[in-house]
């Protein structure tokens, strides 16, 4: 068999389907030696990078092992073809609450046009139950994977979890989340810029004294308040920790109760308490109000907000919220779209990373106080 440059596949692929036949062909017994890599050469007049690359598949995959000083042999197991099953996996940490119906959504849609089915599992924000999650979706010979980890994984790239999803077989791809130590795919905001513009409106507004609540926890927490602090040095705004205000719990009612605590913290401060809050989402965003409003005050005369996510909270709130844009369902279809083109196209080897700017929309809780 030859390989050529106007076949589809690349030349290592092409003579690793091309090696298994040889093996077949010429009756190879376990454990029996093949020839060395030279000989390789002579007999498929290719490169020694794409001999050694072809080897490095067959081992890889268990059809071949080295002993050092010895050789590579055969080691009698041909791989077995995998039969698709036309289901695609995804794990997120709700299904039904705040922004993930509209995710999901998105992914649905896609899938359908693919005539996939969609299987569903939820980590409840919990890591611990992400490791079943999948397991259980891998039992059901899912083609694919599309997670978003619970807040508090996203912090931790070597674990049990994330070192399974990097030796799978089928594509996955990341949501919600860079990772970017794991060389899997992922589609995700642009936390950092999206906490720049946030505060950046709130100081085109006129505002200096800007409060952040946000989760440090978290890689999204982290990036959206460097975006607010970025946002601060660029306007010559000197940072005050007293502003600063960290929410340690997620979509649970210690949040709330959390948010309350701090907000008060922040109405205690009297004088200098803040004319404005960044929220890291739109579900503090709404504790804070509830908290507002309990001390007598006003949104926006006494206190501006800015939420995160323009979920339907932003819409339901007494005074309707200003957030920024979380694309959700177009998040959903990138990540399906970017999966299925993994699906179609195996011999991509290299990740793809989608950054999505987030966009500001205007409504009632900010004061213009120029």
């Amino acid at each position: 068999m030859e390989t050529g440059t106007d076949r589809p596949q690349p030349k290592y692929l092409q003579l690793k389907a091309t090696l298994l036949c040889y093996l077949i062909d010429e009756h190879y017994q376990p454990d029996q030696k093949i020839p060395t890599e030279h000989a390789l050469l002579a007999q498929f007049n290719v490169s020694r990078g794409t001999i050694r690359q072809a080897l490095a598949e067959l081992e890889n995959e268990g059809v071949l092992y080295k002993i050092q000083g010895s050789g590579t042999f055969f080691s009698g197991n041909l791989p077995v073809e995998r039969k698709q099953s036309h289901l695609l996996g995804v794990v997120t940490p709700s299904l039904s609450f705040y922004i993930y119906p509209q995710i999901i959504q998105g992914i649905t849609d896609v899938a359908q046009q693919q005539r996939y089915h969609v299987v569903l599992g939820s980590s409840k924000t919990s890591p611990g139950q992400e490791l079943g999650c999948i397991e259980q979706l891998l039992a059901k010979n899912i083609d694919g994977l599309i997670f978003e980890p619970a807040p508090n994984l996203q912090s931790v790239p070597d674990t049990e979890l994330i070192n399974l999803l990097k030796k799978l077989t089928i594509p996955v791809v990341f949501m919600g989340t860079a990772m970017p130590d794991t060389n899997l795919s992922y589609v995700t905001v642009d936390d950092v810029e999206g906490g720049f513009r946030a505060t950046n409106y709130l100081i085109a507004a006129g505002h200096r004294r800007i409060a952040c609540l946000y989760p440090p926890n978290t890689p999204a927490g982290q990036h959206r308040y460097q975006g607010y602090r970025n946002a601060l040095n660029v306007a010559g705004i000197a940072p005050d920790c007293q502003l600063e205000k960290q929410i340690t719990t997620f979509y649970s009612d210690e949040t709330y109760r959390q948010t309350l605590a701090v907000m008060n913290e922040l109405f205690a401060l009297g004088e200098t308490r803040p004319t404005a809050v960044f929220f890291f989402n739109d579900l503090l965003a709404a504790a804070g109000c509830a908290a507002i409003e309990a001390a007598g005050l006003n949104v926006p005369n006494d206190i501006s907000m800015v939420g995160f996510d323009d979920s339907e909270l932003a819409l339901q709130a007494r005074v309707p919220l200003t957030s920024m844009v979380h694309p959700k369902y177009y998040q959903g279809k990138w990540a399906a779209e970017l999966l299925f083109e993994k699906l179609e196209h195996p011999e991509q080897r290299f990740p793809k990373h989608l950054l999505i700017t987030p966009t500001l929309v205007e409504r009632d809780s900010v004061k213009v106080i120029i």
